[in-house]
Protein backbone atom coordinates (compact mmCIF):
# COMPACT_ATOMS: atom_id res chain seq x y z
CA UNK A 1 0.00 0.00 0.00
CA UNK A 2 1.44 3.36 -1.05
CA UNK A 3 1.85 5.90 1.72
CA UNK A 4 0.42 9.39 1.53
CA UNK A 5 3.85 10.91 0.92
CA UNK A 6 4.45 8.53 -1.99
CA UNK A 7 1.11 9.42 -3.55
CA UNK A 8 1.94 13.11 -3.55
CA UNK A 9 5.63 12.75 -4.33
CA UNK A 10 5.65 12.98 -8.13
CA UNK A 11 2.25 14.12 -9.45
CA UNK A 12 -1.37 14.77 -8.67
CA UNK A 13 -2.60 12.17 -11.15
CA UNK A 14 -3.65 8.60 -10.61
CA UNK A 15 -3.40 6.47 -13.79
CA UNK A 16 -6.68 5.53 -15.38
CA UNK A 17 -8.94 6.50 -18.26
CA UNK A 18 -12.58 6.51 -19.28
CA UNK A 19 -14.02 6.19 -22.78
CA UNK A 20 -17.40 6.76 -24.40
CA UNK A 21 -18.65 6.70 -27.97
CA UNK A 22 -21.46 8.26 -29.96
CA UNK A 23 -22.29 7.95 -33.63
CA UNK A 24 -19.03 8.81 -35.35
CA UNK A 25 -17.51 10.49 -32.26
CA UNK A 26 -15.15 9.05 -29.68
CA UNK A 27 -14.48 10.75 -26.32
CA UNK A 28 -11.70 9.89 -23.86
CA UNK A 29 -11.06 11.14 -20.32
CA UNK A 30 -7.62 10.75 -18.74
CA UNK A 31 -7.07 10.42 -15.85
CA UNK A 32 -10.48 9.45 -14.54
CA UNK A 33 -9.47 10.24 -10.94
CA UNK A 34 -7.67 13.42 -9.92
CA UNK A 35 -6.09 14.28 -6.57
CA UNK A 36 -6.65 17.95 -5.74
CA UNK A 37 -4.75 19.46 -2.77
CA UNK A 38 -6.81 21.84 -0.67
CA UNK A 39 -4.84 25.07 -0.41
CA UNK A 40 -5.80 28.62 0.64
CA UNK A 41 -6.95 30.83 -2.25
CA UNK A 42 -4.05 32.70 -3.89
CA UNK A 43 -3.70 36.44 -3.48
CA UNK A 44 -2.68 37.87 -6.88
CA UNK A 45 -1.92 41.27 -5.40
CA UNK A 46 0.74 39.81 -3.14
CA UNK A 47 1.92 36.62 -4.77
CA UNK A 48 1.55 37.49 -8.44
CA UNK A 49 3.51 39.83 -10.61
CA UNK A 50 3.68 41.58 -13.93
CA UNK A 51 4.77 38.28 -15.49
CA UNK A 52 3.14 34.89 -15.32
CA UNK A 53 4.72 31.48 -15.35
CA UNK A 54 3.53 29.25 -18.15
CA UNK A 55 2.79 25.84 -16.65
CA UNK A 56 0.45 23.12 -17.88
CA UNK A 57 -2.76 23.01 -15.85
CA UNK A 58 -3.25 20.11 -13.47
CA UNK A 59 -6.51 18.58 -14.56
CA UNK A 60 -8.32 15.94 -16.56
CA UNK A 61 -7.69 15.78 -20.28
CA UNK A 62 -10.67 15.20 -22.58
CA UNK A 63 -10.01 14.13 -26.16
CA UNK A 64 -12.65 14.31 -28.88
CA UNK A 65 -12.12 12.48 -32.19
CA UNK A 66 -14.55 12.72 -35.10
CA UNK A 67 -14.52 9.91 -37.63
CA UNK A 68 -16.14 11.19 -40.77
CA UNK A 69 -17.89 14.53 -40.43
CA UNK A 70 -17.75 17.98 -38.88
CA UNK A 71 -19.23 18.15 -35.37
CA UNK A 72 -19.89 20.82 -32.77
CA UNK A 73 -19.50 19.29 -29.31
CA UNK A 74 -20.38 20.80 -25.95
CA UNK A 75 -18.65 19.74 -22.72
CA UNK A 76 -20.26 20.23 -19.32
CA UNK A 77 -19.79 18.72 -15.86
CA UNK A 78 -22.51 17.39 -13.57
CA UNK A 79 -22.49 15.64 -10.22
CA UNK A 80 -24.96 14.37 -7.64
CA UNK A 81 -22.51 14.63 -4.71
CA UNK A 82 -24.24 16.46 -1.83
CA UNK A 83 -21.32 18.86 -1.29
CA UNK A 84 -20.71 19.53 -4.97
CA UNK A 85 -20.10 23.18 -5.89
CA UNK A 86 -20.85 24.13 -9.55
CA UNK A 87 -18.09 26.74 -9.55
CA UNK A 88 -15.28 24.18 -9.16
CA UNK A 89 -14.94 22.92 -12.75
CA UNK A 90 -13.25 25.21 -15.25
CA UNK A 91 -12.50 24.37 -18.86
CA UNK A 92 -9.54 25.47 -20.95
CA UNK A 93 -8.40 24.50 -24.43
CA UNK A 94 -5.68 25.13 -26.97
CA UNK A 95 -6.79 27.86 -29.37
CA UNK A 96 -6.63 26.60 -32.94
CA UNK A 97 -5.88 28.90 -35.88
CA UNK A 98 -7.59 27.34 -38.84
CA UNK A 99 -6.13 28.23 -42.27
CA UNK A 100 -8.29 29.98 -44.83
CA UNK A 101 -8.37 26.72 -46.72
CA UNK A 102 -10.77 25.23 -44.17
CA UNK A 103 -12.65 28.31 -43.08
CA UNK A 104 -10.20 30.49 -41.16
CA UNK A 105 -11.82 32.76 -38.57
CA UNK A 106 -15.29 31.37 -39.30
CA UNK A 107 -14.12 27.96 -38.07
CA UNK A 108 -12.33 29.41 -35.03
CA UNK A 109 -15.48 31.26 -34.00
CA UNK A 110 -17.25 27.95 -33.39
CA UNK A 111 -15.12 27.36 -30.27
CA UNK A 112 -16.98 29.04 -27.40
CA UNK A 113 -15.98 29.11 -23.74
CA UNK A 114 -18.73 30.29 -21.38
CA UNK A 115 -17.98 33.41 -19.28
CA UNK A 116 -17.57 31.36 -16.11
CA UNK A 117 -15.62 28.62 -17.97
CA UNK A 118 -18.08 25.96 -16.81
CA UNK A 119 -19.09 25.02 -20.36
CA UNK A 120 -17.01 24.59 -23.50
CA UNK A 121 -18.12 24.15 -27.10
CA UNK A 122 -15.58 22.87 -29.62
CA UNK A 123 -15.68 22.39 -33.36
CA UNK A 124 -14.22 19.01 -34.35
CA UNK A 125 -13.36 18.63 -38.03
CA UNK A 126 -13.41 15.25 -39.82
CA UNK A 127 -10.44 13.05 -38.86
CA UNK A 128 -9.41 15.60 -36.23
CA UNK A 129 -8.77 15.21 -32.49
CA UNK A 130 -9.46 18.14 -30.17
CA UNK A 131 -8.31 18.37 -26.56
CA UNK A 132 -9.69 20.25 -23.57
CA UNK A 133 -8.56 20.38 -19.95
CA UNK A 134 -10.91 20.26 -16.98
CA UNK A 135 -9.47 21.90 -13.87
CA UNK A 136 -10.96 21.71 -10.38
CA UNK A 137 -10.54 25.04 -8.63
CA UNK A 138 -11.53 24.02 -5.10
CA UNK A 139 -9.68 25.96 -2.40
CA UNK A 140 -9.53 25.89 1.38
CA UNK A 141 -12.18 28.52 2.07
CA UNK A 142 -13.91 27.15 5.17
CA UNK A 143 -16.85 25.79 3.16
CA UNK A 144 -15.07 23.14 1.08
CA UNK A 145 -14.61 19.75 2.68
CA UNK A 146 -12.10 17.06 1.75
CA UNK A 147 -13.48 13.85 0.36
CA UNK A 148 -14.26 11.83 -2.74
CA UNK A 149 -16.48 13.51 -5.34
CA UNK A 150 -17.89 11.64 -8.31
CA UNK A 151 -18.79 13.56 -11.45
CA UNK A 152 -19.79 12.96 -15.05
CA UNK A 153 -18.56 14.86 -18.05
CA UNK A 154 -21.43 15.17 -20.49
CA UNK A 155 -20.41 15.23 -24.12
CA UNK A 156 -23.25 16.57 -26.30
CA UNK A 157 -23.33 16.77 -30.08
CA UNK A 158 -25.05 20.12 -30.80
CA UNK A 159 -24.26 20.19 -34.50
CA UNK A 160 -27.96 20.10 -35.43
CA UNK A 161 -29.42 21.61 -32.28
CA UNK A 162 -29.38 21.65 -28.51
CA UNK A 163 -31.13 18.26 -28.20
CA UNK A 164 -28.38 16.27 -29.90
CA UNK A 165 -26.97 12.91 -28.95
CA UNK A 166 -24.91 12.80 -25.76
CA UNK A 167 -22.77 10.45 -23.71
CA UNK A 168 -21.16 10.49 -20.26
CA UNK A 169 -17.53 10.17 -19.23
CA UNK A 170 -17.47 9.02 -15.58
CA UNK A 171 -14.78 10.59 -13.45
CA UNK A 172 -13.98 11.58 -9.89
CA UNK A 173 -11.64 13.75 -7.93
CA UNK A 174 -10.32 13.58 -4.40
CA UNK A 175 -10.01 16.73 -2.29
CA UNK A 176 -7.29 16.26 0.31
CA UNK A 177 -5.23 18.33 2.64
CA UNK A 178 -1.66 18.25 1.30
CA UNK A 179 0.92 16.42 3.42
CA UNK A 180 3.18 18.44 5.67
CA UNK A 181 6.60 19.35 4.33
CA UNK A 182 7.91 19.04 7.86
CA UNK A 183 7.60 15.24 7.57
CA UNK A 184 10.67 15.19 5.33
CA UNK A 185 12.68 17.01 7.99
CA UNK A 186 12.02 14.48 10.75
CA UNK A 187 14.18 11.42 11.55
CA UNK A 188 13.32 8.18 9.79
CA UNK A 189 11.78 6.71 12.95
CA UNK A 190 8.87 9.13 12.60
CA UNK A 191 8.40 8.21 8.95
CA UNK A 192 8.19 4.51 9.83
CA UNK A 193 5.67 5.17 12.59
CA UNK A 194 3.52 7.27 10.25
CA UNK A 195 3.56 4.53 7.60
CA UNK A 196 2.37 1.97 10.15
CA UNK A 197 -0.44 4.26 11.29
CA UNK A 198 -1.65 4.64 7.70
CA UNK A 199 -1.54 0.91 7.07
CA UNK A 200 -3.28 0.01 10.33
CA UNK A 201 -5.93 2.71 10.13
CA UNK A 202 -9.27 0.91 10.45
CA UNK A 203 -11.49 3.81 9.40
CA UNK A 204 -9.66 4.51 6.16
CA UNK A 205 -8.28 7.80 7.40
CA UNK A 206 -5.53 8.80 4.99
CA UNK A 207 -3.86 11.39 7.21
CA UNK A 208 -3.27 10.49 10.89
CA UNK A 209 -3.38 13.11 13.61
CA UNK A 210 0.40 13.50 13.72
CA UNK A 211 0.51 14.49 10.02
CA UNK A 212 -2.45 16.86 10.43
CA UNK A 213 -0.77 18.40 13.47
CA UNK A 214 2.33 19.24 11.43
CA UNK A 215 0.19 20.94 8.80
CA UNK A 216 -0.37 23.76 11.29
CA UNK A 217 3.30 24.71 11.03
CA UNK A 218 3.15 24.60 7.23
CA UNK A 219 0.20 26.99 7.25
CA UNK A 220 2.43 29.55 8.95
CA UNK A 221 5.52 28.95 6.79
CA UNK A 222 3.94 28.65 3.34
CA UNK A 223 2.82 32.33 3.09
CA UNK A 224 6.43 33.35 3.69
CA UNK A 225 7.65 30.86 1.10
CA UNK A 226 5.24 32.32 -1.45
CA UNK A 227 6.39 35.83 -0.58
CA UNK A 228 10.15 35.29 -0.93
CA UNK A 229 10.23 34.76 -4.73
CA UNK A 230 8.34 38.04 -5.29
CA UNK A 231 9.81 40.06 -2.43
CA UNK A 232 11.56 42.41 -4.85
CA UNK A 233 8.14 43.60 -6.09
CA UNK A 234 7.43 45.21 -2.72
CA UNK A 235 10.24 47.72 -3.27
CA UNK A 236 9.02 48.99 -6.65
CA UNK A 237 6.55 51.92 -6.73
CA UNK A 238 4.72 50.45 -9.72
CA UNK A 239 4.69 46.81 -8.57
CA UNK A 240 4.10 46.92 -4.83
CA UNK A 241 0.58 46.08 -3.57
CA UNK A 242 -1.61 49.13 -3.10
CA UNK A 243 -1.83 48.72 0.68
CA UNK A 244 1.99 48.86 0.84
CA UNK A 245 2.21 52.26 -0.82
CA UNK A 246 2.18 54.20 2.49
CA UNK A 247 4.95 51.94 3.79
CA UNK A 248 7.03 52.50 0.66
CA UNK A 249 6.39 56.26 0.84
CA UNK A 250 7.98 56.32 4.30
CA UNK A 251 11.25 55.19 2.71
CA UNK A 252 11.43 58.50 0.84
CA UNK A 253 10.04 60.59 3.75
CA UNK A 254 6.82 61.26 1.88
CA UNK A 255 3.48 61.85 3.60
CA UNK A 256 1.19 60.16 1.09
CA UNK A 257 -2.29 61.60 0.65
CA UNK A 258 -4.80 58.74 0.41
CA UNK A 259 -7.20 60.98 -1.53
CA UNK A 260 -4.93 60.82 -4.58
CA UNK A 261 -5.72 58.25 -7.30
CA UNK A 262 -3.56 55.15 -6.93
CA UNK A 263 -1.52 55.55 -10.12
CA UNK A 264 -0.68 59.16 -9.29
CA UNK A 265 0.46 58.11 -5.82
CA UNK A 266 2.72 55.51 -7.41
CA UNK A 267 4.16 58.10 -9.80
CA UNK A 268 4.77 60.50 -6.92
CA UNK A 269 6.70 57.89 -4.94
CA UNK A 270 8.77 57.03 -8.01
CA UNK A 271 9.76 60.69 -8.50
CA UNK A 272 9.94 61.75 -4.83
CA UNK A 273 13.74 61.76 -4.61
CA UNK A 274 14.06 63.85 -7.77
CA UNK A 275 11.39 66.28 -6.52
CA UNK A 276 13.33 66.84 -3.29
CA UNK A 277 16.25 68.13 -5.36
CA UNK A 278 13.99 70.85 -6.81
CA UNK A 279 11.99 71.76 -3.69
CA UNK A 280 11.48 75.52 -3.55
CA UNK A 281 12.21 75.90 -7.28
CA UNK A 282 9.84 76.48 -10.16
CA UNK A 283 10.73 73.15 -11.80
CA UNK A 284 9.84 71.10 -8.71
CA UNK A 285 6.47 72.80 -8.24
CA UNK A 286 5.60 72.39 -11.92
CA UNK A 287 6.29 68.66 -11.87
CA UNK A 288 4.54 68.06 -8.54
CA UNK A 289 1.35 69.76 -9.77
CA UNK A 290 1.57 67.94 -13.10
CA UNK A 291 1.69 64.56 -11.33
CA UNK A 292 -1.49 65.36 -9.41
CA UNK A 293 -3.52 67.24 -12.03
CA UNK A 294 -2.38 65.34 -15.10
CA UNK A 295 -1.70 68.61 -16.97
CA UNK A 296 1.25 70.96 -16.91
CA UNK A 297 0.36 74.13 -14.97
CA UNK A 298 1.34 77.68 -15.82
CA UNK A 299 3.30 79.66 -13.23
CA UNK A 300 3.67 83.42 -13.65
CA UNK A 301 6.20 84.87 -11.24
CA UNK A 302 7.05 88.12 -13.08
CA UNK A 303 5.90 91.09 -10.96
CA UNK A 304 3.72 93.73 -12.58
CA UNK A 305 1.02 96.23 -11.61
CA UNK A 306 -2.45 96.04 -13.04
CA UNK A 307 -4.06 98.98 -14.86
CA UNK A 308 -7.42 100.56 -14.45
CA UNK A 309 -9.69 100.89 -17.48
CA UNK A 310 -9.67 104.47 -18.73
CA UNK A 311 -11.35 106.37 -21.53
CA UNK A 312 -8.67 105.37 -24.05
CA UNK A 313 -8.23 101.78 -22.87
CA UNK A 314 -9.40 98.77 -24.82
CA UNK A 315 -9.88 95.51 -22.94
CA UNK A 316 -7.50 92.90 -24.31
CA UNK A 317 -5.50 95.44 -26.34
CA UNK A 318 -3.57 97.82 -24.12
CA UNK A 319 -4.70 96.90 -20.62
CA UNK A 320 -3.53 94.42 -18.02
CA UNK A 321 -5.85 93.47 -15.20
CA UNK A 322 -4.74 92.14 -11.82
CA UNK A 323 -1.47 92.35 -9.93
CA UNK A 324 1.52 90.06 -9.36
CA UNK A 325 3.30 91.62 -6.43
CA UNK A 326 6.95 91.16 -5.57
CA UNK A 327 7.82 87.73 -4.09
CA UNK A 328 4.58 86.23 -5.28
CA UNK A 329 3.37 84.16 -8.22
CA UNK A 330 0.18 83.01 -9.92
CA UNK A 331 -0.53 79.34 -10.58
CA UNK A 332 -3.02 78.57 -13.36
CA UNK A 333 -4.36 75.05 -13.86
CA UNK A 334 -6.29 74.61 -17.11
CA UNK A 335 -8.05 71.25 -16.90
CA UNK A 336 -10.95 69.68 -18.85
CA UNK A 337 -13.06 69.36 -15.68
CA UNK A 338 -12.25 71.78 -12.83
CA UNK A 339 -14.69 69.97 -10.52
CA UNK A 340 -12.43 66.89 -10.63
CA UNK A 341 -9.56 68.87 -9.05
CA UNK A 342 -9.44 69.11 -5.28
CA UNK A 343 -8.42 72.71 -4.65
CA UNK A 344 -7.25 72.00 -1.11
CA UNK A 345 -4.85 69.31 -2.33
CA UNK A 346 -3.43 71.74 -4.91
CA UNK A 347 -2.93 74.39 -2.22
CA UNK A 348 -1.26 71.85 0.06
CA UNK A 349 1.17 70.98 -2.74
CA UNK A 350 1.98 74.63 -3.36
CA UNK A 351 2.47 75.34 0.36
CA UNK A 352 4.87 72.42 0.70
CA UNK A 353 6.91 73.24 -2.43
CA UNK A 354 7.07 77.05 -2.60
CA UNK A 355 9.77 79.16 -0.94
CA UNK A 356 8.70 80.14 2.57
CA UNK A 357 8.83 83.92 1.96
CA UNK A 358 6.61 83.92 -1.12
CA UNK A 359 2.88 84.29 -1.62
CA UNK A 360 0.73 82.96 -4.43
CA UNK A 361 -2.64 83.06 -6.15
CA UNK A 362 -4.36 80.00 -7.57
CA UNK A 363 -6.62 79.83 -10.62
CA UNK A 364 -8.31 76.58 -11.67
CA UNK A 365 -9.99 77.12 -15.03
CA UNK A 366 -11.64 74.96 -17.65
CA UNK A 367 -9.57 74.16 -20.70
CA UNK A 368 -11.45 74.51 -23.99
CA UNK A 369 -10.98 71.56 -26.31
CA UNK A 370 -10.04 71.95 -29.97
CA UNK A 371 -13.54 70.95 -31.10
CA UNK A 372 -15.16 73.53 -28.80
CA UNK A 373 -12.79 76.23 -30.02
CA UNK A 374 -13.67 75.49 -33.63
CA UNK A 375 -17.39 75.57 -32.81
CA UNK A 376 -17.03 79.03 -31.25
CA UNK A 377 -15.23 80.35 -34.29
Amino acid sequence: MATLREQYRDAFYIPGAAEAEMTGLRATLEPDLLLVPLLPPPDPARNGGPWHRVTPPRGMLVQLASADQLRIVRLTVESDSPRWYPGWPRWSYAVRRAPELIGGHAVDAQDVLSPDASSLTLLVLPDETREATLEITAVLDGQTFPGHYRCNIRVTDVTRGEEGESCLLPGAFELRHPPSKALNMLPAIYHDALDRLEEESADGQMMPFFARFLRGFDDEIEPLERLLPVLHRYFGPYSTPSDFLPWLACWVALALDENWPEMRRRRLIAEAVELYRWRGARKGLLRYLEIYAGVKPEINDQPFRGWRLGAGSLLGKNTVLGDVADHSFVVTLAVPDPSAINEQIVRDIIESEKPAHTGYSLRIVRRISFEEERAVK
